[in-house]
């Protein structure tokens, strides 16, 4: 139905859109966090709260206390800093791998980070401090070691991290920026052992401020000929719950459970004004966030739920 509410929205997000598209031009990607970098504390905050986010997840996904010690992660698109690594380190983690398209963990203040083993040494003690700053410095100078941290135009995860040699993957709002789907998670299926687990959070909404607080699924509102006029490299992929779902298990991953974060109140109208390719009940499009949890398949069996 064609309401003054749906026609309002539809040009507001062409309008954010294009404002987006033209941000991306002059600067590229820049700031993955809803906030300033140069609030430390919050940033520190967030990267604490994303692994103990993480770890909890990866609980109930299999059933059991979970351990960082010894496994080999790797976490797709890191963001703005390595604040994730070291602390996935300090917990046990034998290495740390991150691969990113943009550069934008390099030039983090070295004030950052002195704020952070502050934190670090208050909430985990100093057992691991100076053998993490070691590593940080390392990666720094372009040396890395259990601090991996690969920023690759192509995202070649074979290349960044080597075949079947990763434990666990994590990852934060960051599958919805990538282009294709199979072709990322035919890489993890390349790069994972058998039996590896991933956790991954996907932000469904769109992504642009103040639109995404009124309007959080308005770039489901248009054709793709018209969203493909004001797609960039990293912008919101639109791609539903169940074809990640169906991406997974086509590439050899078990026990695929994807899980609602954040609805719409409303679940009978988040399909109105919506774009026809959207408007069947197969795209949930109640769901503003969800949880991804799958097994590779190999060796080990799959969790029990």
């Amino acid at each position: 139905m064609v309401t003054a509410r749906n026609v309002f929205y539809y040009c507001a997000g062409l309008a954010f859109l294009a404002l987006a598209k033209t941000k991306n031009a002059l600067r590229g990607y820049s700031t993955p966090k809803p906030f300033d970098l140069r609030d430390a504390d919050r940033a520190i905050r967030y990267d604490f709260q994303v692994v103990d986010d993480w770890l909890s997840h990866l609980g109930r996904y299999e059933r059991q206390e979970p351990s960082l010690v010894g496994k080999n992660i790797l976490e797709l698109g890191p963001g703005s800093d390595l604040g994730i690594g070291l602390l996935l380190l300090a917990r046990g983690a034998a290495k740390y791998n991150a691969c990113d398209v943009n550069d934008l963990a390099t030039r983090v203040p070295t004030e950052f980070y002195e704020a952070f083993f502050k934190h670090l040494e208050r909430a985990e003690g100093t057992a691991n401090l100076a053998l993490l700053r070691k590593a940080l410095t390392a990666v720094r100078s372009g040396s890395p070691g259990a601090l991996n941290y690969v920023v690759r135009k192509d995202f070649n995860l074979i290349e960044a991290v080597g075949p079947e040699s990763v434990d666990l993957v994590f990852s934060q709002a960051a599958f919805e920026h990538f282009d294709d789907i199979d072709a990322t998670v035919s890489q993890l299926t390349a790069v994972c052992k058998p039996g590896a687990v991933i956790v991954a959070e996907i932000d469904l909404m769109t992504h642009s401020r103040w639109i995404r607080d009124k309007d959080p699924n308005n770039i489901y509102r248009y054709h793709e000929l018209v969203y493909r006029l004001f797609r960039f490299r990293g912008s919101p992929n639109r791609v539903r719950p169940y074809e990640y779902r169906r991406a997974f298990e086509r590439n050899g991953w078990s026990d695929v459970i994807v899980t609602p974060r954040a609805t719409l109140g409303d679940h009978r109208s988040s399909a109105a004004g919506m774009s026809r390719a959207f408007c069947d009940d197969v795209n949930e499009m109640g769901n503003l966030t969800v949880l991804l949890c799958a097994r590779k398949t190999g060796n080990l069996p799959p969790a029990q739920h």
